[in-house]
């Protein structure tokens, strides 16, 4: 019998990615986004058997929850990869953002504090906890995760507009003031890639 190759996409929103299972919570819950996903659920309440799980992504999640929430579902996703499972997880480049907020002016600073403290609108809305290349290390070692990668851009036009990256171009800051009610900014993120190198880890210690 073939082994089942499952890919989790956590927090999915609108964002959905054939060949995975896609989990968000219900549509009423969100304020905005046009959630589409397979499973309706709170992330903390998955339940999925060890070493079961091919790969676990999320985007912009792990910041909207607190320190230990955050080290709990790690903990969690690592004991549920297989050896050599993917784990990636985008969220806000906390370190990136405070250098850029303390250059900024004032509307540089509302729009950074937003991007560091969440939009704050609904009660899974806020940023809880930082998260920076120097945390994931750390953290996502002692949890028996390495082989790390780290992807790490500064806009998010290069992903609407993908054609702009192979030209090497890079808009100045006062540009994206322009686009911002376009929903284009340059706000800092991080996507860190990291596989399940350790089998036994003492999660408690």
């Amino acid at each position: 019998m073939k082994e089942k190759n499952i890919k989790l996409h956590l927090g999915c929103q609108e964002k959905y990615l054939e060949g995975y299972v896609n989990i968000d919570l219900p549509p009423l819950e969100h304020t905005v986004e046009k959630v589409k996903a397979d499973i309706y659920a709170d992330v903390r309440d998955l339940s999925y058997k060890p070493e079961s799980i091919s790969e676990i992504r999320s985007h912009h999640l792990l910041e909207h929850f607190s320190r230990q929430e955050a080290l709990l579902l790690l903990a969690r996703w690592h004991k549920w990869l297989k050896i050599g499972g993917l784990l990636v997880v985008e969220t806000p480049d906390f370190e990136e953002s405070v250098k850029k907020f303390l250059k900024g002016d004032m509307e540089d600073k509302f729009v950074l504090a937003r991007h560091i403290f969440g939009s704050e609108e609904a009660g899974w809305a806020f940023h809880k906890d930082f998260w920076s290349e120097d945390k994931f290390r750390y953290v996502l070692t002692q949890l028996g995760y390495g082989n790390f990668e780290f992807k790490k851009f500064s806009n998010n036009l290069e992903q609407k507009a993908p054609f702009l990256k192979k030209l090497h171009i890079v808009p100045p800051e006062r540009f994206f003031k322009k686009l911002y009610k376009f929903g284009f900014n340059g706000l800092p993120n991080i996507i860190c890639y990291a596989e399940k190198t350790k089998e036994q880890v003492n999660y408690r210690e």
